[in-house]
């Protein structure tokens, strides 16, 4: 199963919607999809940019 972290690898940048689609497509619930990027930002492995919308990308 590929996690949230190479989904967003994959796609470069994404918001919250993308993130969550490209997801379910790999299988993953949106529940744990969005918990695992919180895990991520907490520790420090996705950057989140602020502009029109919130937007996450891997560092």
């Amino acid at each position: 199963m590929v996690g949230v972290y190479e989904i967003l690898k994959r796609l470069g940048e994404a918001d919250l919607d993308d993130l969550v689609e490209a997801a379910y497509r790999e299988g993953i619930p949106l529940p744990v999809a969005t918990r695992a990027l919180m895990r991520l930002i907490e520790r420090g492995e996705v950057e989140v940019i602020c502009g029109v919308t919130l937007r996450y990308k891997p560092r």
